[in-house]
């Protein structure tokens, strides 16, 4: 009898079957629904199994279903799209529970602004990445404010070092080849971070001029005597005089070819 069964619903398989749907994209992970409008319910069983477990025992075969159940459960009609529609409508609360308590790790640390978007990408010139928004860390906004507030302090620190270098280049005596300052260049790197010593005779611009057109070493007249003698009185101790000296005495200009 249970091969006959199986043989009379293989034949009607077309109207007793409830077609599966899925929503398109994958997004439910499979998850469907069975259509049963056009599906005509037809269960069967066996006089021995009635003798076996009586009318309300779980002796009723649904066509198109695997196993036997209780008469109820035979007709009832699971998977419908509304229990799809209210498993989809769970998914997606518990993906916005998720994603505002992601949201809510990347707060920003200053103005305690909440993200909408997951991820936060700023770029800069040429593509170069500039920021990305993180757990503990600021907002756009408030990045750029500390980047701001960063670059000032930069500059303040920069300012303070050239007035510092130029206040310290101005005591000294100014380059011998160009009579600029000792120190370099107004406005120059070197300007900036170089403090020069009181026994430098050229600026780093004239001696790096020196070495590029190969013109030797400095040549200088020796000092007069007069010269000398002012010197020993005035700055009796100045490394310049004594540089300048030993430069006259090693390379004196009246040796030049």
């Amino acid at each position: 009898m249970a091969n006959r069964q199986e043989k009379v619903a293989a034949l009607a398989r077309d109207a007793v079957g409830a077609a599966w749907w899925t929503m398109p994209g994958g997004k439910a992970g499979g998850d469907g629904w069975h259509e049963y409008d056009d599906a005509v319910p037809v269960v069967a069983t066996t006089l021995q199994l009635l003798a076996e477990h009586g009318p309300l025992g779980p002796v009723w075969w649904r066509f198109g279903r695997a196993g036997r159940s209780s008469l109820l459960e035979a007709l009832d009609s699971p998977h419908t799209r509304e229990a799809y529609d209210e498993r989809q409508q769970a998914r997606e609360e518990k993906a916005r529970q998720e994603h505002a308590e992601l949201m809510a790790t990347l707060a920003c640390s200053d103005c305690g602004d909440i993200p909408r978007q997951e991820h936060g990408t700023e770029y800069g010139p040429r593509g170069a990445q500039q920021w990305v928004r993180r757990p503990g860390g600021r907002c756009w906004g408030c990045h750029q404010q500390i980047q701001e507030h960063r670059k000032k302090q930069r500059e303040a620190k920069a300012k303070a070092r050239l007035e510092a270098a130029r206040e310290a280049n101005a005591k000294l005596r100014p380059c011998w080849t160009c009579r600029g300052s000792i120190g370099g260049k107004e406005g120059s790197r070197r300007e900036l971070t170089e403090v020069a010593g009181p026994n430098r005779l050229e600026c780093p611009d004239c001696e790096k001029t020196r070495r590029d057109k190969k013109l030797g070493r400095l040549v200088l007249p020796l000092p007069t005597l007069r010269e000398q003698l002012a010197a020993r009185v005035s700055t009796p101790a100045d490394p310049w005089w004594q540089l300048r000296v030993q430069y006259a005495t090693l390379y004196p200009a009246k040796d030049r070819r």
